[in-house]
């Protein structure tokens, strides 16, 4: 074996020994069982954007800013990608209550239909998942990676941040 080769293979066994990779390629495939099922579902325009923005919507709704802090982008990307979401009806946005300053992103009631068939398709993406592991060991990874992520990002969890603009 050459010694390009050998670096290569391993490289290519390092690389896909670390979690990045493990987490990169399930959330690829989890997001394409998702949308496939959104699609079979009858939600034909959905985007594989929108799940960067939507599964950081809190039920009461969340401020722009907020959200884009979430998802990890900029707060005029997530107002760009947020206006072609809202003109497909999935989202309503309209000025804070509270402050005039601050837009606030609800779910529309289609936005609400859709959430409740992602809940269920979830749960079968998660079943299906959790059938490749001995008994209990998912509920073990799911904790794990929740535990990581509350300590490294505490302000990325639901409902964290929402009593004010960021």
């Amino acid at each position: 074996m050459t010694t390009l080769a050998r670096h290569g293979a391993e490289l290519r066994r390092y690389r896909n020994s670390r979690l990045y990779r493990s987490l990169t390629r399930t959330l690829r495939v989890y997001n394409r069982r998702l949308l496939e099922g959104l699609k079979e579902r009858g939600f034909t325009d959905f985007s594989p954007a929108y799940p960067a923005l939507l599964s950081n919507l809190d039920m009461a709704g969340t401020p722009i800013g907020v959200l884009a802090e979430r998802a990890g982008v900029t707060r005029q990307a997530a107002g760009q990608l947020l206006r072609e979401i809202e003109a497909r009806g999935y989202v309503e946005t309209r000025a804070s209550e509270d402050d005039a300053r601050v837009t606030l992103v609800k779910f529309s009631a289609k936005g609400r239909r859709l959430f409740a068939n992602v809940v269920e398709l979830v749960e079968g993406i998660e079943h299906d998942f959790e059938q490749g592991l001995p008994g209990g060991h998912f509920d073990k990874v799911r904790l794990g990676l929740m535990t990581i992520a509350d300590r490294i990002d505490p302000g990325g969890a639901l409902g964290v941040g929402d009593e004010e603009e960021n």
